[in-house]
């Protein structure tokens, strides 16, 4: 599968996610109760996963190479799904949605400029043209 099948994979996978996330909500779970199972879930399944491929003593592996900045990216992926469910509630998907993107974007934008994606390349005028495109979309979809 290639990256860009993926990525249009898990972006159709993120809105149908917390359009199910809401539907538990809407049962009396509260959307930290409701992102916790969610974590859960996941947690549960990598934990399989790794123990599968390295044993149960992986977690113990893991510990002399952990530096405390290492907890960052679970911090920020608790925020985007906190703040996507926020935003599904309380402006609809596609609002939410086109936010989500442009925020990707322009930050992805700085990032690559920065070189610190591994992937980084030169941001063309094409590339500029794109988001000035995208972020006019975005305000004609949450006008």
């Amino acid at each position: 599968m290639t990256a860009p099948v993926l990525a249009l994979a898990a972006g159709a996978s993120l809105a149908l996610q917390y359009t199910i996330m809401l539907a538990v909500m809407d049962r009396g779970i509260g959307a930290v109760s409701a992102l916790l199972i969610n974590s859960l879930v996941g947690l549960v399944l990598l934990v399989g996963i790794e123990a599968a491929r390295h044993g149960p003593s992986f977690a113990l592996d893991l510990l002399p190479r952990a530096r405390l900045w290492f907890l960052l990216p679970g911090l920020l992926g608790t925020f985007f799904v906190f703040a996507s469910l926020y935003g599904y509630r309380h402006q609809g998907a596609a609002t939410t949605i086109v936010l989500v993107v442009a925020g990707q974007l322009v930050t992805g934008l700085a990032l690559d400029g920065m070189g610190l994606t591994g992937a980084a390349r030169p941001i063309a005028a094409p590339t500029l043209i794109g988001t000035a495109l995208l972020l006019l979309g975005t305000a004609l979809v949450v006008r």
